[in-house]
């Protein structure tokens, strides 16, 4: 039987933005991606771009390139198992790190069950930064992708949050598609109470970074924050 057991699915992480300099990447992290060319990715496109950047020595034409995003169908995302048979896999996350709010934690899953080794490499994770810095609690906290496109929906889920917050302690992170962001700040200042805490991260890694946290009074009370069509995350927290 053949020994597969060098032939690990490389978890890399990818920068949340564009920019001029890698300052987010450790040189180990880029010398192994340099060192595959077999990647499962989310969007071709994006990819190729972010290989470029790293200046990958292998052309884009040699590359042998799988998508995997929410629409794949599960029998093709068995079939990336076969890549694995035959030499390691790099699964690249469209921004950030994989298998986290990422349709890639389905090959993870897969690579466990048939015992291939499964490696994360260092590099930025959008959640963790935005925890950190927002100085609330990050002993509890919980990722709650999006909320509700109804505002109702989101109102009652907000509400929720909050409660929850203050009942268990924890820090409540969740995002909007960019786009929306602002009706999302509008929403959480309508539903959550004055002495909530609200911690907005938004292009981080970026050259125009903003991390901001301040009580739902303190927010109303500020300039509406320019996070209108730039990722940003959303953290509350009601503990004591």
């Amino acid at each position: 039987m053949k020994d597969t057991s060098n032939n690990r699915l490389w978890l890399i992480p990818t920068p949340l933005g564009k920019q001029k300099n890698n300052t987010v990447l450790p040189e180990e992290t880029v010398r192994i991606i340099h060192s595959l060319d077999c990647f499962v990715v989310e969007k071709p496109q994006t990819a190729l771009g972010f290989l470029r950047w790293i200046g990958h020595p292998v052309p884009d034409y040699q590359l042998t390139i799988r998508v995997l995003n929410k629409r794949t169908p599960d029998h093709e995302v068995h079939s990336f198992l076969k890549l694995l048979e035959k030499r390691p896999v790099g699964l690249l996350s469209e921004a950030g790190a994989p298998g986290v709010a990422d349709p890639g934690a389905r090959l993870v899953r897969l690579a466990h069950s048939r015992n291939y080794p499964v490696v994360p490499l260092v590099g930025p994770s959008s959640i963790l930064l935005a925890l950190m810095a927002s100085g609330l609690n990050g002993q509890s906290f919980a990722f709650h992708g999006y909320l509700p496109l109804d505002e109702k929906k989101r109102d009652q889920k907000l509400k929720e949050l909050e409660s929850e917050s203050m009942r268990l302690n924890r820090t409540q992170i969740f995002m909007e598609t960019p786009f929306r962001n602002e009706a999302l700040f509008q929403q959480i200042m309508q539903s959550c109470k004055s002495g909530t805490l609200l911690s907005i991260s938004c292009q981080l890694t970026l050259p125009d970074e903003f991390i901001s946290t301040k009580t739902i009074y303190e927010w109303k009370k500020s300039e509406v924050p320019d996070i209108q069509k730039k990722p940003a995350l959303f953290l509350i927290y009601s503990g004591s």
